[in-house]
């Protein structure tokens, strides 16, 4: 079985972080760790984590998405990486188990999943999320979209194509410009 290795970016996430990890680790799929990588959290985000069996956080001073996604995949042990934000709460067990099958093609780079609108979200926030998330699977060779709220890419791509280190957003979808240009997929 492969390793995936899940990479959770937070700030002051102790309304969710417990709900995070209490899914992931119900998992059908179980060879993986979790790596919390916290940007100076002032509540109990950490220590929540803690409780629920999080061995890895790594503190960073300044956040910019790249570069904490970055900090986390040199840590890890994967040979996926899962991109998660604590606020997105896999819905099922077999969450790992739907990202990494669309992995047997190896021209696939990345995967990213659907993100849910929670009850309190804004209207305005439902609609662009159900719209952008529809329920149709898509195989992009030309469309660089991705998201890495919920995704799964491959560690060897990401060896040779990090997420930009310095930009203070859409890390995700620079990454997914210079996968398609390699003429690889993301679904």
């Amino acid at each position: 079985k492969p390793k995936i290795s899940i990479i959770i970016r937070t700030k002051n996430e102790e309304r969710w972080i417990s709900k995070c990890i209490n899914a992931i680790n119900t998992q059908k799929f179980k060879n993986f760790e979790i790596i919390i990588v916290d940007n100076k959290s002032t509540d109990k985000t950490v220590e929540k984590a803690k409780l629920c069996g999080v061995k890895k956080i790594i503190s960073i001073e300044k956040y910019l998405p790249g570069l904490a996604l970055n900090a986390g995949i040199k840590k890890s042990f994967g040979d996926f990486i899962v991109c998660l934000s604590a606020h997105c709460i896999p819905k099922n067990n077999y969450w790992l188990t739907e990202l990494l099958k669309n992995f047997k093609d190896e021209k696939v780079a990345g995967v990213y999943g659907r993100q849910i609108p929670m009850e309190f979200s804004k209207d305005a926030d439902k609609r662009d999320l159900f719209l952008v998330f529809g329920l149709d699977k898509k195989i992009q060779i030309k469309d660089s979209f991705f998201h890495n709220a919920n995704s799964m890419i491959r560690k060897k791509i990401w060896n040779k194509i990090n997420f930009d280190n310095k930009i203070s957003n859409i890390e995700d979808r620079i990454w997914g410009q210079e996968v398609i240009k390699k003429r690889f997929k993301l679904i």
